[in-house]
């Protein structure tokens, strides 16, 4: 079997530092008709499927906190099944609610299908992908593409780092959010701290853990669930995605011996957060904290990383990826599984329309 450094999908991630970079450039220099859209909108619909979903989590939440200003998430099936259980009714109010689409490949079935039919209600349509022929990118009202962010490999990795940085930069620009914005453009600065978070989750990927539970609240909620992805397809290890204070009521019922749990913590509630992993630690869990800064990670359990320190919480959330892929593809080489063919799963999602 292929060796770790030699895994396409780990040599891909790798290069993230880059694609954020070039990302934020775009935001700051080529994204004035997205924050246009987005600066008079009274409502936002953020959409994709699967990552693409997650991802769409972590900008809604990101953007209701720096736009002040009702902003959900939905998967991409609900606009296409439900769409009376998402939009608001009425021409006047169409006009004011755009709605993001966020595609890697911008080829996806339910992506196309859902810009098709945004833009012929009326709706403001702003695509997301890596892909700038694609046919998404052709049907948008604005696109929005990051540069270096498409990759070769099945599972999405510095795509959804690059394309999540984009679109932070883009709401920081239309909120007039200089922190936000800077902080942005230094951000993949501090990639000696991811690569060194990155290397504990290829050491922890060494032990067949029987779950793992990642906890993230607010916008690394999303991150959180993405890492849950990550793990189960590649290494179809059962994983999880909880907000941490959440996670006591119930779900903690899981914690024991031969179990991971992860804390993302970082920004308002840290410490409330943190001691939640404690408490997991204290029913047998082994478990990791990653923090912005070590004050923030003041009495966590078992292994610390940290990563962003003095940046924005916002602008720290595409760094949290990376680390997040060492242990998915570790984990899936150590079960005997080969992440850069995952089964079952194709790059893109194309279904049959009538």
């Amino acid at each position: 079997m292929t060796g770790f450094d030699e895994l396409l999908t780990w040599r891909e991630s790798s290069t993230s530092a880059a694609a954020i970079a070039a990302a934020v450039e775009v935001a700051a220099r080529d994204a004035g008709a997205a924050r246009d859209v987005l600066a008079g909108a009274e409502r936002i619909v953020v959409t994709g499927a699967g990552s693409s979903y997650y991802l769409a989590l972590v900008v809604a939440s990101a953007a209701r906190t720096v736009l002040r200003r009702s902003v959900i998430a939905t998967p991409l099936s609900e606009l296409i099944l439900r769409p009376d259980g998402v939009l608001l009714d009425g021409t006047a109010a169409t006009r004011r609610e755009p709605v993001i689409v966020i595609s890697r490949s911008g080829s996806t079935s339910e992506a196309v299908t859902v810009a098709e039919r945004m833009r012929a209600a009326g709706h403001p349509t702003i695509a997301v992908t890596c892909r700038a022929t694609s046919p998404l990118a052709g049907l948008a009202d604005v696109t929005l593409v990051s540069p270096a962010g498409d990759e070769s490999a099945i599972v999405m990795t510095r795509s959804f780092a690059s394309m999540l940085a984009l679109l932070l930069g883009v709401i920081g620009g239309a909120a007039g959010n200089e922190r936000l914005v800077g902080d942005l453009a230094r951000a993949a600065d501090g990639w000696s701290d991811v690569a060194a978070a990155a290397s504990i989750g290829r050491r922890f990927g060494e032990t067949d853990f029987s779950r793992v539970v990642i906890l993230g609240g607010g916008a690394a909620f999303g991150i959180a669930a993405e890492w849950g992805l990550k793990l189960t397809e590649t290494s179809q290890v059962p994983a999880s995605a909880y907000e941490p204070l959440e996670f006591r009521h119930g779900p903690i019922s899981l914690c024991e011996p031969g179990m991971l749990v992860v804390g993302l913590v970082g920004g308002p509630g840290a410490a409330e957060e943190v001691a939640v992993v404690a408490e997991a630690a204290r029913l047998g869990a082994t478990t990791w904290v990653i923090a912005r800064d070590l004050d923030e990670a003041r009495g966590a359990p078992g292994e610390v990383s940290v990563i962003g320190g003095g940046l924005d919480p916002i602008a720290r959330l595409p760094l949290l990826l990376h680390p997040g892929h060492a242990l998915a593809l570790s984990l899936a080489l150590t079960r005997g599984c080969d992440p850069d063919a995952p089964r079952h799963l194709g790059q893109v999602v194309i279904l049959a329309r009538e």
